[in-house]
């Protein structure tokens, strides 16, 4: 134990360095006592979401911090499986008590927010700037207010510097969804890249594709599908949603309309791609045919719809690219080296219980997909992650 001790404590003085710029920004973050600060989600099924009632949370498993406030879902309960192991020692030196876990909801904490942090869920784990005064000449840096990110966050360049990432732990790729019976041709001009808008009722106009901005899947799932050429009608509104181009010749009254319909909705509008704050919005639209294509990570948008009854769709059954899932921890600590200490460890558990047996992600796929089998893909993920069964 004084062994693990000291090496934690050496990644502890290590996670420091080069952190002095938010160390008075930290120092009223941390003033709180709380061990650990877990960001979940409460609409991101099936990974990651707050269910209504504990019969679809309680599994053989020993409930922990996360499902007794119901939260659940792939990504969760192995978060939830570690922080119940910390717990058995909750006197020990990196023990965890049964109360010192904050859970923060990053689906309600970004909807208070006026502006988006530019990394969306992850400016809440890294910390972020917004303006200090009305003509942005002066940034002020807001501390990171949480240390763990337990959602379906997928590995990519930017996010594999300044931040501790565990072991992939799923595998999944982007998909879409169409309206069935759907009209190849929804947009006002040829190639679709304008939305429709009903002079009659602006507030029913119909969008091409509909997406979950500030994520992953936003752009890169754009360009999979320009890459595949999968919608090939569809090629120069999809090339000018990624340029940000737009050859709309819009009415005052549409522009008003669209206008209206972002701030309702709380979206943005980019020619006929329309991008909502969250899965839930975007299938709602969808389920409503206000979307004609809803795109996003195959596991999230299928459990998105099939969660709306009577919501029919086609496609949804391949994806169009290779997303590896983790959990993501945070690295700079100036002022709380016990919290350091403490994520280190969650991290150090975590890594055994993935290559032990059973494995954790085995367990965390049983009581969340359970009666679905891994497909022949997903299997020969896990098996590559923890070994044979």
């Amino acid at each position: 134990m004084r062994r693990l001790i000291g090496t934690l404590a050496v990644i502890c003085t290590a996670f420091s360095v080069g952190a002095n710029e938010l160390a008075q920004a930290d120092a009223g973050a941390e003033a709180d006592d709380y061990q650990l600060r877990i960001g979940v989600r409460s609409k991101a099924m099936p990974f990651s979401f707050q269910a209504e009632t504990m019969v679809d949370v309680l599994t053989a498993a020993t409930p922990g911090p996360l499902s007794t406030q119901r939260y659940t879902g792939y990504i969760t309960r192995i978060c939830d499986a570690v922080l119940t192991e910390m717990m058995l020692d909750p006197d020990g030196p990196v023990g965890l008590a049964r109360d010192g876990v904050k859970i923060v909801d990053l689906d309600k904490e970004i909807a208070k927010l006026n502006k988006q942090p530019s990394e969306g869920r992850f400016g809440l784990l890294k910390g972020y700037e917004v303006d200090g005064n009305d003509s942005g000449s002066v940034k002020t840096t807001v501390a990171p207010t949480i240390d763990i990110l337990c959602d379906p966050a997928t590995i990519t360049n930017a996010r594999r510097t300044g931040l501790i990432i565990s072991p992939p732990v799923y595998l999944t790729g982007v998909s879409y969804l169409t309206q069935p019976g759907i009209s190849r041709q929804i947009g006002s001009i040829d190639d679709g890249s304008c939305p429709q808008i009903p002079r009659d009722n602006p507030k029913g106009a119909k969008f091409l594709f509909g997406l979950v901005g500030n994520t992953s899947s936003a752009r890169s799932g754009i360009r999979a599908l320009l890459t595949t050429n999968e919608m090939p009608q569809y090629r120069d509104a999809l090339i000018a949603f990624l340029r940000g181009e737009s050859n709309c010749d819009l009415s005052t009254q549409q522009k008003q309309a669209i206008n209206v319909l972002q701030s309702n909705l709380n979206s943005e509008i980019s020619g006929s791609v329309i991008m909502f704050r969250s899965h839930e919005q975007a299938a709602e639209a969808f389920c409503n045919g206000q979307v004609a294509n809803y795109i996003g990570d195959r596991e999230i948008i299928l459990a998105n719809v099939n969660d709306i009854p009577g919501c029919d769709f086609t496609n949804g059954n391949r994806t169009f690219t290779t997303d590896r899932y983790a959990i993501f921890g945070r690295l700079d600590y100036v002022d709380n080296p016990e919290r350091a200490l403490r994520v280190a460890r969650f991290f150090e558990i975590l890594s055994q219980k993935i290559v032990s047996h059973p494995s954790i992600i085995d367990q965390a796929f049983y009581d969340t997909f359970h009666p679905t089998s891994p497909t022949t893909t997903l299997d020969m993920f896990f098996r590559s992650v923890r070994g044979s069964p």
